[in-house]
């Protein structure tokens, strides 16, 4: 007979004077995470508890590490990161991270439902999570470990897809002894190995890593999410790293023909052995997703692609793309200004119709004709007039009558401004003077509120200066509800200048300095 688990006792409890747990949310290696509750704001956080039975005797830098990586999460705003609220540690030695709290599910349970995704739904996804890196690599934060767990998908009512990105490198030295690793957990423990060996990087088995790093792990996510399995596998962990190092991936297309040949590059150069062979920055990858994007018939990565339509798209292999219809159920808004129905009697005596929406239409085509009945009929009665002399006083009297009046069409209505989006821009050091469309905004940190285009999407060009430092001009773009970007100013290299060697003054012939000589 198996024992009942014992309870959690953390239930109940309030850490930090601040933080009720109320409901477990799950648990991995590295301790739980629970839903709770902090005050004074009565705000709802998802609360990260690490395990207490870690021994920091075996990692002394661990806590010096926890809190500096911490504070520098903390700092990251972008919409596509979750956001961390508050972190520390309690006095009985319970290290905690309180993020923010969404309802969703991470993109690995989306694959063991669904097992592969369209290559549209991947480019939107890939699009959002490199977004989410690129802040954090200006921030001179290396997530280290992007895998599908670490990626929230939150279901918005548009039926779109927001991405969250989760654990951008904290606590990675972190694993509790006496636990077993398995195929796709961590090799986290300190002085070993950083990230998950599934979507580990070659270079990150010798305990190197750069922003090249996490492109190569946002390769293998992407490979997954369309072929169904990472390119790599293994019994055991060792055999997959020495596959990362040693052995060429697979050709996404052969296990996904549906995938274009743009996607297909986009994925396989992400997957470079060596880092100087991938693309170098999350802005080239960004590009790179635009540009597959659009040579395979989707205009944009912020469309619907989990609607019946984006089935429409998969076959697409050029610039058009079908529209959706409109179901002929569906009720059509009727105008204020326009009578909901009128009653219309044909000329040729049969049974009257409703036309709701050709009447205005058919008032307007009968005054042009009649307009041009007229027009004739009186050129026509001026030639005659000529010949015959001066009109009856009775047909002067019927030209004389007013045209029936012309009802011109009811203006469309306008449509409803989209809401601003804030556009926050930082520099490091602080202070730097902005300008924007050749006006001055303040001095950084500032922000604006800016109205989207038709995509959802703002993008702001400003120029950014601060004495001893080289002016600098940045593009912040993203969709909303915020937009942050923050900039690293470089100061300006002194020029050395070289004094000019004396030259001797030429004298004419048989000059002497000293005319007594």
């Amino acid at each position: 007979m198996t024992e009942a688990p014992s309870p959690d006792p953390l239930l109940g409890q309030t850490l930090s004077g601040r933080f009720k747990i109320l409901e477990p949310l799950g648990a991995g290696g590295m301790g739980r995470v629970y839903k709770a509750l902090q005050s004074p704001l009565e705000r709802v956080v998802a609360l990260k508890v690490l395990n207490p039975r870690y021994n920091a005797s075996k990692d002394p830098g661990f806590e010096r590490r926890f809190f500096l990586e911490a504070s520098l999460t903390a700092k990251l705003h972008h919409p596509n990161t979750i956001t961390v609220h508050d972190y520390g540690r309690t006095d009985d030695g319970i290290y905690f991270i309180a993020m923010e709290y969404v309802e969703g599910e991470t993109l690995a349970q989306l694959l063991h439902k669904h097992t592969t995704l369209t290559w549209q739904r991947v480019l939107h996804i890939g699009g959002q999570i490199c977004r989410s890196l690129r802040e954090a690599h200006k921030a001179g934060i290396i997530h280290r470990d992007l895998k599908p767990a670490n990626v929230m998908v939150l279901h918005e009512e548009t039926g779109s897809d927001l991405i969250k990105v989760l654990d951008f490198g904290l606590v990675k030295p972190f694993m509790p002894d006496g636990t077993p690793a398995p195929i796709e957990a961590e090799l986290t423990q300190a002085g070993v190995l950083l990230g998950s060996p599934l979507y580990m990087a070659p270079e990150q088995t010798r305990n190197q890593s750069d922003q090249r790093s996490d492109i190569y792990s946002l390769g293998v996510l992407m490979f997954q999410c369309l072929a169904g399995k990472p390119p790599f596998t293994g019994s055991d962990s060792i055999d997959i790293i020495v596959k990362h190092v040693r052995e060429k991936p697979p050709r996404l297309q052969s296990l996904a023909p549906q995938v274009p040949d743009e996607v297909d590059a986009l994925v396989m150069k992400c997957l470079e052995k060596e880092p100087a062979h991938r693309f170098q920055s999350m802005d080239e990858v960004l590009e790179a997703l635009k540009a597959a994007a659009s040579g395979s018939g989707v205009s944009g990565l912020f469309i619907d692609l989990r609607s019946p339509s984006a089935g429409q798209m998969a076959a697409a292999t050029s610039g058009s793309v079908s529209k959706p219809r409109t179901p002929a159920s569906s009720p059509q808004p009727v105008k204020p200004d326009m009578p909901s129905s009128v009653e219309l009697t044909p000329l040729t005596g049969s049974s009257p119709r409703h036309r709701p929406r050709a009447w205005r239409y058919g008032v307007v085509g009968f005054g042009v004709g009649l307009l041009i009945v007229l027009a004739v009929y009186a050129l026509r009665f001026s030639q005659e007039a000529d010949k015959q002399g001066p009109l009856p006083i009775e047909e002067t009297a019927m030209l004389a009558q007013p045209l029936p009046p012309v009802q011109k069409p009811a203006p469309a209505p306008v449509p409803k401004p989209a809401a601003p989006i804030a556009v926050v821009v930082n520099t490091v050091p602080e202070g730097a003077r902005a300008r924007y469309l050749g006006k001055e905004v303040g001095s950084t940190p500032v922000k604006l509120s800016l109205v989207p285009n038709e995509r959802g999407v703002v993008s702001a060009e400003l120029s950014l200066q601060l004495d001893g430092y080289e002016p600098v001009t940045v593009v912040a773009e993203g969709p909303g509800p915020e937009v942050s970007l923050v900039q690293t100013l470089q100061k300006v290299k002194t020029p050395v200048i070289k004094k000019p060697k004396p030259t001797k003054p030429q004298h004419p012939a048989g000059y002497k300095e000293d005319p007594y000589q």
